[in-house]
């Protein structure tokens, strides 16, 4: 029995939510990079700051985070975009069809954008607790 992710039937509607997925997550991910930009502009201002021993551990660690929340946020955003380049050529082709290497690519995908938004959560959580604790 062939798999029914796979009949060329559903191959246009699983196109569609791919790219509707696809826009979602690119705008989620450009929102979350100029999140990471404020939040690392506030960290360079703190670097000024006569900081505890402690909150200068905190504060690196989270200048850590921030930067590489940036670097993975920037390489599923470049992903994503040559996810959209690919369907776009080949949906020019008369026999396109979306198959099980599609599924698991934008699945792989899927995992990476869960990760980095939340992992962004949780930073951005961290980032405000610091901010409360030098303001203490």
């Amino acid at each position: 029995m062939e798999n029914v992710l796979f009949e060329p039937k559903t191959s246009s509607l699983k196109f569609e939510l791919y790219h509707r997925e696809n826009q979602q997550w690119l705008s989620t991910l450009n929102f979350i990079r100029d999140e990471i930009q404020y939040f690392e502009t506030w960290m360079e201002h703190l670097r000024e700051l006569n900081l505890s021993r402690t909150l200068q551990n905190e504060w690196i660690a989270l200048e850590e985070q921030f930067a590489q929340e940036r670097v993975e946020t920037q390489a599923l955003l470049r992903a994503i975009e040559h996810e959209e380049y690919l369907f776009g050529l080949e949906t020019q082709q008369k026999d396109f069809q979306l198959g099980e290497e599609h599924y698991l690519k934008h699945r792989n995908l899927r995992v990476r954008f869960r990760a980095i938004e939340k992992d962004f959560h949780t930073s951005k959580h961290s980032f405000y607790e610091f901010m409360t604790d030098i303001m203490n």
